[in-house]
């Protein structure tokens, strides 16, 4: 069978954490898994993991420092890939900055901040950090977006960095910045004051970026484009991308490109969901996936594919809501593709494996619980009062489906996820290849959930592992904002916030600490 295993490493020898983590380990255990733990007050605190390959990993928080009345020191910490400390650097951000995105380099880590606050007399402010890992070098370039703009597009290459702004009520900008001279630039996406930017990224091979975006025309039609900016701003080509339906409206799109230099525009639709009202909204839910090839400068086609209609469709759905359809839409005459249940997913970037572009889509819904409390009328009678609370998103599937060059369905597989909850809408599910197979993978209250396609078929199903904790005698208590991210080779980074109790240690036998683990994968 296969799984993940763990690594499991003498801490004497191989392992060297932090002053804080040394204090909570027991000298009577002499071997531990290969894992950091970081004291934390909740599990609100803002520590992020950042795998840089064989670089090791980046670990950042924003400490309680004040720099200035207006900024707050960040710190950075670079572990090699045997967690050893190499370095640790501090930052000063503005105090409403938080954390969104970042880019991999060959040696240089970009991060991007942008302004989390919603105070209208803090300016909308963002920072761009670049982290040279080898001399833990610091570059910081700050700018300030439009009121109301919010980064929905971020990459950099040679040299600069590429931001996709949209704004409430106006046409999305580019925003360009160059890195070394730290000249900051803005273009408009194109014509019309209803566009805004669905997708972008920057070519890795030249000096232009590429953006899908979306225009408004009416309260019930929108136009999409493939458009491809310059670093002054110019659209040098222009992709009109048809939905040949009225009724369709894209939700999200990503493009990737073959090694044949096939370019394919893939992503999820919505039906009968246009027409909110707001002029910079496009549909919300999604009711399938499309694809269409583009070929010198032209859409060659599109396809169409409702999640009803995809082969593991019941594992989703369930199998009697779609026999349900099925004879519904018999009854009717129409096809099963006509009707929608509409799901938020959350799309990954098309990855290009052998031949074939690989889109997942994550399916996640907004969990509340309901709380009550006794109050008094003016009278003194009392009555009850019940409020709902948002828990966060509940993710319950994913599915992976691989696409031919001209954009035709090949295969389509799914993975079920269980008690997984986060307040984050970012990728939970890792799939990477080994051999012929595919292997799909999260992280959910401590241990690490597998599956094993190859295409339509299922080699392994659906396993747990737990994820080795420091002691022997530590009991997992909850887990929160859980993560797994590859790394390199066939290793991994799970990391996250646990309460943990151990009632063998004399002290400290309840902890909560914020930690990161080292996994690797094995046939």
């Amino acid at each position: 069978m296969r799984r993940i295993y763990f690594i499991i490493l003498f801490l004497s020898g191989f392992i060297e954490l932090s002053a804080k983590a040394q204090q909570a380990a027991s000298s009577a255990y002499t071997d531990h898994p290969l894992r950091i733990e970081i004291p934390v007050r909740s599990a609100n605190e803002t520590y992020r993991v950042i795998p840089c390959g064989k670089n090791g990993l980046i670990m950042f928080f924003r400490s309680l420092e004040i720099e200035d009345g207006a900024r707050t020191n960040w710190y950075f910490t670079l572990y090699d890939t045997n967690f050893r400390q190499i370095w640790v650097k501090s930052v000063p951000l503005l105090n409403d900055q938080i954390f969104q995105a970042h880019q991999n380099g060959k040696d240089t880590l970009v991060l991007l901040f942008v302004n989390g606050g919603k105070s209208k007399k803090t300016e909308n402010s963002y920072g761009i950090l670049q982290v040279v890992m080898q001399t833990g070098t610091m570059i910081l370039n700050n700018g300030i977006l439009d009121p109301g703009a919010a980064v929905d597009g971020f990459g950099v290459q040679k040299g600069r960095a590429w931001l996709g702004a949209n704004i409430r009520g106006q046409a999305g900008k580019i925003v360009q910045v160059g890195l070394k001279q730290g000249i900051h630039r803005s273009f408009p996406l194109g014509t019309g004051t209803q566009i805004a930017v669905l997708w972008m990224e920057p070519d890795t091979s030249s000096l232009f970026a590429s953006a899908i975006v979306g225009r408004q025309i009416s309260k019930k039609i929108s136009e999409y484009y493939l458009v491809r900016y310059d670093t002054n701003g110019r659209i040098i080509r222009e992709v009109l991308i048809g939905t040949q339906s009225g009724e369709r409206t894209f939700t999200q799109a990503r493009v990737a490109t073959s090694n044949e230099g096939t370019e394919l525009l893939a992503g999820s639709y919505g039906q009968n969901s246009a027409g909110s009202g707001d002029k910079n909204r496009f549909a919300d839910e999604s009711t399938g996936l499309f694809a269409s090839p583009v070929r010198n400068g032209t859409q060659a086609s599109i396809s169409f594919y409702n999640f009803l209609e995809l082969q593991n469709a019941a594992s989703i759905v369930g199998e009697n809501d779609i026999m349900n359809l099925k004879k519904k839409a018999l009854k009717k005459n129409k096809s099963l593709s006509e009707y929608s249940l509409d799901y938020s997913v959350l799309l990954h970037d098309i990855r290009v494996i052998k031949n074939q572009f690989l889109l997942t889509a994550e399916f996640f819904s907004p969990q509340y619980h309901t709380e009550s409390f006794t109050d008094f009328d003016f009278y003194g009678r009392p009555y009850t009062n019940s409020y709902s609370v948002f828990d966060g998103y509940r993710f319950f599937n994913a599915v992976v489906a691989g696409f031919d060059q001209d954009g035709k369905l090949l295969w389509d597989n799914n993975i079920e996820i269980r008690n997984l909850v986060s307040f984050e809408l970012s990728p939970k599910v890792v799939t990477f290849p080994t051999g012929n197979d595919l292997v799909l993978c999260y992280v959910s209250d401590g241990k690490i959930g597998s599956k094993i396609i190859r295409e339509n078929n299922v080699v392994e199903k659906l396993d747990f592992s737990a994820i080795d904790l420091l002691h022997p005698d530590d009991k997992l208590l909850n887990e929160t904002r859980g993560l797994l991210m590859p790394w390199y080779g066939d290793y991994f980074l799970s990391c996250g916030y646990q309460e943990i109790k151990n009632i063998a240690l004399e002290t400290n036998n309840k902890r909560l600490v914020y930690y990161v683990s080292k996994i690797r994968f094995e046939n």
